[in-house]
């Protein structure tokens, strides 16, 4: 049979679709009929009252028509929506239910079901009564068995009221719409993961955005970045118990300008307590901010140097007290007084010495480091709050004389206030504290106490409240004071310690730098060392040690019984970084016109360790092109490892003496000396052991190959008189040994 308009019925293998959609025909039942149907049992359906009950019960319409599209099943909802029972519709061609403008409309999804293809449509289908019309979603689902199509199921769900909630939602969606794009507010709607799902005019205004590039993007990237975490974790605390978080934070506009928001975040959650959406509505409160922060300042800051004022300097002096109790570091608290300010205020004018108090402020400031704190105390006292000056005291007090010592200096320079030269200087008075040793009223008291008494010492100077404190700091200025005379006078002189070999024959020395102070006497390097290197003052002293070095190897050139020693000198961190220093060991050479190879320079593991692309190019230079011999010094002590070994250009290594000492009596001082040993013969590297005191010593160390000494079984630091004198002697007995 034909149907009307000509469908052809194709064969098709499409099986039935499986599904359980709600209110639709459930995918078991149908596959039941089917088999009813290959039964060719139609009287046996129809008879069979308990099939035809479950398919009444269904709300939606249930429907068989066959390939020749006459009807073959039909349930009860029939009657509801067309006006026709079941057992009247039965035989019936499919056009006579649906009438001409229906079928017409349905006939390409009946074709399609024919040819063995599933069909899925909405229709608009008026009530057998005419009171009103159903939206349906209909199915058609294909019979296929065999191969062929002998028919199909037609499913009719009434969906009208989905269909009028989703006007309303419409409505509702513009209604809000209309609402939120007239509002000055900042409003979107997020997602749980932080992804747009609305935003309004203004929203997309502000940040210089379109909609469609709004949506589905994060929220992330238009918050200020030191703002970004802290809203991440409030935004955390959205739950269903707190279903609304406030946040103020800074947000980028579309030029770039930061402004600050209020956002009032209001959680929506399904029925687990799940967050599913957040609305944010957001307002510009950056004109409240800046007011906020006028108030602040005025609290807080002093409104002439926009310095700290005292308010804030007792908060911070109380947090720090509380902070070195915790870490037992010192701290120090610096009471500044400008030396006769009233005369410069009464002379120049109350303007000119706002002027100059503006300017001592910046100079105080520029002196310091940043996690300090410089406050103006009132007229022309400034305090400073220094923090984390180490747990020792005596550390401490040097790093505040000399925190106290640059703000002295700095304010001493001349002021230029309005075209007129102004010459200030200040009186420091110092007090340290570690913890809770003193309360904030005391601190100050004292470091004010301290001020005076650098007034009445003669003004422009620094005093500690603490007389012990004031002494280490005042024999440490006189150190350094003496240092400077020192390399001006020649005080300094080298004394030189032997280095032998296996056989006990002299291969050379160490210089070590003595200071022969005209009335104290010799000060050990142990004391004015640390204070050269403070100073600066190293740079001078090792020019000089340098120099001084290879003047004597220039002496002992001419000497047939010194002339192949090779004079060892220690170069120092600040000296060795020098970008001319390659240019200074030249210089050095060629001054004096000496062999490059008598010259062995010694760097400590943690100047090799500091920079070591920059010590390698050092090096390589020193070594291939000047011909210098290079040493590392006190290896062990520090970050020892093949790796940067492996990579310096070296010729020796020195065993440090600590480990040398307890050779024969410690198992783990022998294991390292026979380590280091093995390393650098796997290096093709010399060494030499310092510190060598017994023939115990010396014995261990020659059983483990280890072929140069250096240590008072052979000679203490001599000076070169003496050191002459041993060499003269030396080449009397061949043994130095028995020299000492």
């Amino acid at each position: 049979m034909k149907l009307p308009h000509n469908p052809t019925p194709a064969a098709s293998s499409t099986s039935v679709p499986a599904g359980d959609a709600e209110g639709m025909m459930p995918a078991e039942a149908l596959s039941t009929l089917s088999s009813v149907f290959d039964q060719e049992a139609e009287s046996l359906l129809s008879s069979s009252a308990v099939i035809q009950k479950v398919l009444d019960c269904l709300p939606s319409v249930v429907g068989y028509w066959d390939n020749t599209l006459k009807n073959r099943l039909a349930n009860k909802a029939y009657e509801a929506w067309f006006g026709v029972e079941a057992s009247q519709l039965r035989g019936k061609y499919i056009w006579e239910l649906l009438g001409d403008e229906l079928y017409r409309l349905n006939l390409p999804h009946i074709e399609g079901a024919l040819r063995g293809e599933p069909q899925t449509f909405e229709r608009i289908i008026p009530n057998a009564d005419s009171s009103c019309s159903r939206h349906s979603l209909t199915n058609y689902i294909p019979d296929v068995r065999d191969g062929e199509v002998k028919g199909f199921f037609v499913l009719l769900t009434d969906i009208s009221a989905i269909k009028k909630a989703e006007a309303v939602l419409r409505g509702s969606e513009e209604r809000f719409r209309s609402v939120v794009q007239d509002q000055t507010e900042v409003i979107s709607r997020l997602r749980a993961d932080g992804t747009y799902i609305f935003v309004n005019d203004v929203y997309c205004r502000f940040f210089g955005k379109t909609e469609q590039e709004m949506i589905g993007s994060t929220w992330k990237p238009v918050v200020y970045a030191e703002d970004l975490q802290r809203v991440v974790d409030e935004l955390a605390m959205l739950s269903f118990a707190n279903p609304v978080v406030m946040i103020e934070n800074r947000v980028l506009s579309a030029t770039g300008a930061v402004h600050w928001m209020q956002f009032s975040n209001r959680g929506i959650f399904d029925e687990h307590g799940q967050l599913t959406e957040i609305q944010s509505v957001g307002r510009d409160i950056s004109d409240r901010k800046r007011a906020e922060e006028e108030v602040q300042k005025l609290a807080y800051k002093d409104p002439l140097t926009g310095l700290s004022n005292r308010r804030l300097m007792l908060d911070r002096l109380g947090i720090a007290l509380a902070t070195s109790a915790r870490s037992m570091q010192y701290g120090a608290l610096l009471f500044l007084d400008l030396d006769k300010f009233k005369v410069i205020n009464d002379t120049q004018g109350h303007g000119d010495g706002d002027l100059l108090l503006i300017e001592v402020a910046k100079r105080i400031t520029a002196c310091v480091r940043e996690i300090d704190t410089v406050a103006r105390q009132g007229g022309d006292e400034f305090v400073v709050l220094v923090e984390r000056l180490g747990e020792s005291l005596e550390e401490a007090s040097r790093t505040a004389a000399k925190i106290a010592e640059t703000i002295r200096l700095a304010l001493a320079e001349p002021y230029k206030i309005n075209n007129v030269h102004i010459h200030s200087s200040s009186s420091i008075g110092v007090s340290l504290f570690c913890g809770h040793d003193k309360d904030v009223d005391e601190l100050i008291k004292r470091a004010d106490m301290a001020m005076y008494q650098a007034k009445d010492g003669g003004r422009n100077r620094t005093r500690f409240f603490d007389p012990q404190m004031q002494e280490l700091v005042e024999v440490r200025a006189t150190l350094e004071s003496d240092l400077h005379n020192a390399l001006e006078t020649d005080q300094f002189e080298l004394h030189y310690q032997l280095q032998v070999d296996h056989e006990n024959k002299p291969i050379g020395a160490e210089a070590l730098i003595r200071w022969v102070h005209p009335q104290r006497g010799m000060i050990s390097p142990a004391h004015f060392i640390p204070v050269a290197e403070e100073s600066a003052l190293i740079l001078n002293i090792g020019d000089w040690v340098l120099d001084e070095a290879c003047r004597q190897i220039a002496l002992w050139s001419n000497n047939a019984k010194m002339c192949d020693l090779v004079l060892a000198v220690n170069i120092s961190a600040q000296q060795f970084k020098q970008t001319h220093f390659v240019d200074q060991v030249i210089a050095a050479i060629h001054k004096h016109g000496i062999d490059p190879s008598r010259l062995k320079l010694e760097l400590t593991e943690s100047v090799a360790l500091d920079d070591i692309t920059d010590v390698i190019a050092k090096k390589n230079l020193l070594r291939q092109t000047v011909g210098v011999t290079l040493s590392l010094d006190d290896f062990g002590t520090g970050f020892s490892s093949l790796s940067y070994l492996k990579r310096l250009p070296l010729d020796q290594i020195k065993i440090d003496q600590s480990f040398v000492r307890d050779i024969t009596t410690d198992k783990s001082d022998a294991v390292m000396v026979k380590t280091i040993i093995d390393m650098a013969q796997n290096f093709s590297l010399n060494v030499i052991a310092e510190g060598v005191e017994t023939e115990a010593q010396l014995a261990f160390l020659k059983q483990h190959e280890c072929k140069a000494y250096q240590g008072y079984l052979f000679s203490k630091p001599l000076p070169i008189e003496q050191f002459d004198a041993l060499m003269h002697d030396y080449a009397q007995h061949g043994n130095i040994t028995k020299l000492v």
